[in-house]
C-alpha cells in the first residue's frame, strides 16, 4: 500500500519538475517568438485557428496550461507516432504545430492525474489493498482514454458540420463560377464569405487556397482537401472538381449537378433522422415510462384488491 503511493508520488512530483523546468528554460526569447510571429501567415485567415487575423499567444491561465502540456508532451512524445496523430489532429481541426505536443502532454497529465487523485483520496478514506487494486487501474486506463474519446467525439462533430455546410459553398461557388471567377478565385470567395457561418469549411478552403499559392498542383491540392477533412462528400467534391478540369468539361454545371446531389442527400439525410426518432423513443418510454405509468394507473386498483381479499383469505 504504502510503496504504491510513493511510486505514484515520485511520478507526480517527477511530472512537476519536468513542466517546470520547460516552463523556465525552454521557452523561446522575444527576438525568436517575434520571428516565429513574422514567419505566419497573419494577413486574413489564420489556418491554424480559425480565425481572422494574426492570433497572439494564448495569455494567462491558458498560456500557462499550454506551455505546461507543451513541456510534458515534448518529454514522453515520441517521433514514431506523430504522423498518424497529426492526421487525427487534422480530421478535429487542430493545424497548430504544436497539436501533437500539447494532445500528448494533456494524455500523460490526465493518465496520471486521475490514478492519483484516486490514490489520495482512498488514501484518505484508509480502504483496503483490494479495493485500491479494483479502483486504481481502472481510473489509470480512464484517464489515458478521455483524450482520445474527446478528440474522436470533436472529429465526428466537425465532420458533420463539414458535411452540413458543403451544400450552401457549392451554391455560393457557382454563383461565383457563372459570374467569370476563375475555380481558384472562387474557393478564396468561397471561404471568406463562410467564414461566420461554416467557419470549418472556410478554414479548408483556406488551405487549400494556400497551397496552390505555395506551389501545389490544384489536383494535388483538391486530394489534400478530401484526405485531410476526412469527409466523404468532400472527397467527391475534390475527385469531381479534379475530372472537371481534367477533361475541360463546364465547371459550372458539374457544381450544379453536385450541388443539387449534396441537398437531396441532406435531405434525405433529415428524413433518415426523423425516422429513427420514434425507435430512439421506445427505450426511454419503455423503461422509463411506462412503468411508472402502470403504477400511477393500477396501483390505487392493486390497493384496494388486497384490502378486499386480505380479509377473506385469512379466513
Amino acid at each position: 500500500m504504502e510503496l504504491m503511493i510513493y511510486s505514484f508520488a515520485f511520478l507526480a512530483v517527477t511530472l512537476l519538475i519536468i513542466a517546470a523546468y520547460y516552463l523556465l528554460f525552454s521557452q523561446p526569447g522575444r527576438i525568436q517568438q517575434r520571428l516565429e510571429e513574422l514567419g505566419q501567415p497573419s494577413p486574413g485567415h489564420n489556418i491554424t485557428t480559425g480565425t481572422v487575423g494574426a492570433v497572439p499567444p494564448p495569455a494567462g491561465l491558458n498560456g500557462l496550461v499550454q506551455d505546461l502540456l507543451t513541456g510534458i508532451g515534448r518529454f514522453f512524445g515520441s517521433a514514431k507516432s506523430s504522423g498518424r496523430l497529426r492526421q487525427k489532429l487534422r480530421k478535429a481541426g487542430y493545424y497548430n504545430d504544436n497539436a501533437v505536443v500539447i494532445y500528448t502532454g494533456a494524455e500523460m497529465l490526465v493518465g496520471l492525474l486521475l490514478p492519483s487523485l484516486g490514490i489520495g483520496l482512498l488514501s484518505l478514506l484508509q480502504v483496503s489493498v483490494l479495493r485500491f487494486l479494483i479502483f486504481i487501474p481502472p481510473l489509470a486506463v480512464l484517464g489515458f482514454v478521455v483524450p482520445s474519446l474527446y478528440l474522436s467525439a470533436r472529429t465526428s462533430k466537425r465532420k458533420a458540420l463539414l458535411q452540413r455546410g458543403l451544400p450552401d459553398a457549392l451554391d455560393l461557388m457557382v454563383s461565383c463560377v457563372e459570374a467569370g471567377l476563375s475555380l481558384n478565385a472562387a474557393l478564396v470567395r468561397v471561404a471568406q464569405e463562410l467564414r461566420r457561418v461554416h467557419p470549418g469549411l472556410s478554414q479548408e478552403f483556406d488551405i487549400t487556397n494556400f497551397e496552390i499559392r505555395a506551389g501545389k498542383t490544384r489536383e494535388e491540392a483538391l486530394r489534400n482537401l478530401g484526405q485531410r477533412s476526412g469527409v466523404k462528400d468532400l472527397k467527391s467534391f475534390a475527385a469531381m472538381l479534379i475530372q472537371t478540369d481534367r477533361f475541360g468539361t463546364s465547371i459550372a454545371q458539374a457544381l450544379r449537378v453536385f450541388s443539387d446531389s449534396m441537398r437531396t442527400k441532406r435531405r434525405q439525410r433529415a428524413e433518415k433522422a426523423a425516422a429513427e426518432t420514434t425507435i430512439k423513443l421506445l427505450f426511454p418510454l419503455v423503461f422509463f415510462i411506462f412503468p411508472f405509468l402502470l403504477i400511477v394507473l393500477l396501483g390505487p386498483g392493486m390497493i384496494q384488491l388486497m384490502e378486499t381479499l386480505l380479509p377473506v383469505l385469512k379466513k
